[in-house]
């Protein structure tokens, strides 16, 4: 686990509020660097220096934290350990726009960050060994390489991406199958106990819980991760890992696990728990789930976001009993990139939507009005949405955008600060042939005026602003969503004909079809069959309630 700075570098560290404090801080750290090289111990020595750059840079030091890992990559030299500086340097630049791709990091300097790692794994030195893989996957699964305007890393090539790391013997211990310590389950009579689990984000399953809660075979709990005493993170739950594998039971490992603890109450009590996203909440509950409710069945539900996290890579599968993903996409992306045991039922099943209710009589204006739901983001890609309109207003002036939800938010990253800026100047310059509705609770008041509705994202796993706008009876335009297109895209997802590749596919659809109510109402007929709610909710009584949905 992350220690807290003792000794002089620990007062300096303290002490660095101040311009001449954080200079003493890069002066004693260079000095210890210099001692740690002397000594032999020059790994050490490097991440220690890791660590002061993160101090300063999470205090807004970038230049210093700069000057400080390339001063201490001149001392180390050609040594193998100033890989462990290069790695910091790499982030750092991708955490300040200056690097979007690991093309700056030295040859090799990963692999031989991981060799590091591994080595100190197998000298017993777990501390040293845990900083390292930390160092790895910080930099592998870095946002700025999976959620910018490139394809994410992962889902290019997931076997390329992942390689090294499946090549470390430390991160094979990290993330090795656990003892089996789960038992048959013996069904209870009386209503089943289902135990909802997430951390902090319950925006796709709360309707879900409140259904079942109102439902009679059923008794539900919640419990949401951020009340434990120490939440899990990336950090605690690598450590967790790693004292597992040495053999530590999960007390031992920081696991909360008492005999009183909220949580482990609750585990006791389930028949079911689902696990909402495939985040820490996931990795925390497959290494306690098996302790403290042998019994239990467990689901872990993935959107698309967590599929290019490294928490999927950090959850023993092996306890779980399903996985469930919102699209063929995502979950073909979880099968190349996990090793998913064969005794895994995988499910792929549509989110709770209340699609019914966006059903209204369209305005006259919809007729040339083509709108996006949640627009304002690199990956949503509006500027593609911008293109389209382009092209239709060419042909007719009158063709309008309705852009539904809030604009780009203040804090953004460099690249996307130079996109968004980029758009908001289109924006401008189109004057009245676009609306922007910013916050709003009536969504489906919006959409009676959408004759079109667009998918224009890099990547989706569902898109529900999308199918709500179908719902409401606008012509399905989706784009091919670039980053997920070769593991089956939306073509996996809608109808063949929805999907377009490129902006001017976009626009010829939109003038062949638009006029046509009958089509656009055999398509609003098709995604109410197929995602709403009153369709959907039986596939979740097969998940929550097993036989128990046959009563």
């Amino acid at each position: 686990m992350p220690r807290t700075a003792t000794g002089i570098t620990g007062i300096a560290s303290r002490a660095a509020v101040t311009p001449p404090g954080r200079a003493a801080l890069v002066s004693i750290t260079l000095a210890r660097l210099r001692l740690a090289i002397r000594r032999d111990d020059a790994v050490s020595g490097a991440i220690e220096t890791a660590r002061r750059a993160r101090f300063l840079a999470d205090r807004g030091e970038h230049a210093r934290a700069h000057r400080l890992l390339g001063r201490a990559r001149g001392l180390l030299g050609g040594r193998r350990a100033a890989a462990v500086v290069a790695v910091e340097e790499a982030i750092l630049a991708m955490n300040t726009g200056a690097q979007t791709a690991t093309g700056a990091l030295p040859p090799n300097a990963l692999t031989d960050l991981l060799a590091l790692a591994d080595a100190a794994w197998e000298a017993g030195a777990d501390a040293a060994a845990e900083e390292l893989l930390d160092m790895a996957v910080r930099m592998m699964f870095h946002p700025s390489l999976h959620f910018a305007a490139a394809t994410s890393a992962l889902t290019a090539d997931p076997a390329v991406f992942l390689a090294p790391l499946r090549a470390s013997s430390a991160w094979a211990a990290a993330t090795a199958p656990l003892a089996s310590r789960r038992h048959a389950s013996a069904r209870k009579e009386g209503p089943e106990r289902v135990l909802f689990i997430s951390l902090k984000n319950w925006t796709f399953v709360r309707g879900i819980v409140e259904d079942y809660r109102a439902d009679p075979r059923c008794e539900v709990r919640t419990l949401d991760l951020r009340g434990l005493p120490a939440t899990p993170t990336r950090r605690r739950l690598l450590h967790a890992r790693l004292r597992l594998a040495r053999g530590v039971d999960p007390v031992g490992a920081g696991l909360p696990t008492g005999d009183f603890d909220e949580a482990a109450t609750a585990l006791a009590w389930a028949d079911t728990i689902f696990v909402e996203w495939g985040n820490a909440a996931a990795v925390w509950a497959s290494l306690v789930a098996p302790v403290l409710a042998p019994r239990a069945r467990f689901l872990i539900r993935v959107h698309s976001y967590e599929a290019s996290t490294v928490m999927p890579q950090l959850v023993d599968w092996t306890a779980v009993d399903q996985l469930v993903t919102v699209a063929p996409a995502i979950r073909e992306i979880l099968r190349a990139s996990l090793p998913l045991p064969d005794t895994l039922e995988v499910a792929t099943v549509p989110n709770r939507a209340q699609l019914r209710r966006f059903a209204l009589p369209k305005e006259p204006s919809a007729t040339r009005t083509l709108a996006l739901v949640g627009w304002a983001a690199l990956r949503k890609d509006p500027a593609w949405a911008l293109d389209t309109l382009d092209l239709l207003r060419q042909t007719d002036p009158a063709w309008h955008l309705l852009l539904i939800g809030p604009g780009f938010p203040s804090h953004l990253s460099p690249e996307e600060r130079i996109y968004a800026d980029a758009v908001t100047a289109r924006l401008a310059a189109l004057g009245n042939a676009v609306t922007i509705t910013g916050r709003t609770e009536v969504v489906p008041q919006y959409l009676r005026r959408a004759g079109v509705i667009v998918s224009a994202s890099r990547r989706e796993g569902t898109h529900e602003g999308f199918i709500e706008g179908v719902a409401s009876g606008a012509l399905p335009v989706c784009r091919n969503w670039p980053d997920v297109a070769r593991w089956g895209g939306p073509a996996a997802l809608f109808p063949e004909d929805w999907v377009v590749n490129t902006p001017q596919e976009a626009a010829a659809r939109i003038l062949a079809l638009a006029d046509d109510a009958d089509y656009r109402h055999r398509q609003q007929e098709h995604i109410l069959r197929a995602n709403d709610w009153s369709h959907v909710r039986a596939h979740y009584d097969a998940l929550l309630l097993g036989a128990a949905a046959a009563g």
